[in-house]
């Protein structure tokens, strides 16, 4: 069996922390090519280094794109290399908000959020603070990778004012192969 491992962190700002443990985290999901599909919001930034590295690796990555359609996807994100992508899901171009940049967003945050078996925080801001709040509620495990900066730091002290019963299993590591591990055990 596979899992779905969806990776959700900051696609803008300063990364100069968060990028090399993203980097370090794709290559931990790498080793486990043949157990993991990597789901991202097939965004720049934090989410698409650790698929890049993961996809090197031979790791199947699929990314829910907050696009309607492929050349609205290259325009969203022209500098990464979308070919690592072994699937793209666009937003239905009949979605009643398709002409909305930032419901289609968090359209996109829903789906992929949904899809995953886990998901992974990596840094984030409010977007990321939208995917964590959905997995929780989803009843997903959440890794989240802590000392990258932004909303993961911050997470370990919201759960501790804020937890409930019957939410999602959160698992919190600054080490990324750790994290992994705790997450498969999580998922087992």
């Amino acid at each position: 069996m596979k899992y779905k491992i969806g990776i959700f962190g900051s696609s803008a700002g300063d990364m100069s922390i968060s990028l090399p443990k993203a980097e370090e985290l794709g290559q931990v999901l790498g080793q486990y090519s043949d157990k993991v599909t990597i789901i991202t919001g097939a965004c720049s930034g934090i989410p698409y280094a650790a698929a890049k590295v993961a996809a090197d690796r031979g790791v199947n990555i699929w990314g829910y794109s907050p696009m309607l359609d492929l050349k609205g996807q290259r325009k969203f994100t022209p500098d990464d290399d979308i070919s690592i992508y072994t699937k793209l899901v666009y937003v239905p171009a009949n979605f009643e908000y398709a002409d909305n940049d930032l419901v289609r967003k968090k359209y996109r945050n829903v789906l992929s959020t949904s899809s995953c078996d886990a998901g992974i925080i990596i840094s984030g801001r409010w977007g990321s603070l939208n995917e964590f709040t959905n997995l929780i509620d989803l009843q997903k495990v959440v890794g989240v990778l802590t000392d990258t900066g932004g909303i993961a730091d911050e997470l370990v002290q919201l759960n501790k004012k804020i937890y409930k019963e019957g939410q999602g299993r959160i698992v919190f590591n600054n080490d990324p192969q750790e994290l992994v591990n705790a997450i498969f055990t999580s998922l087992m």
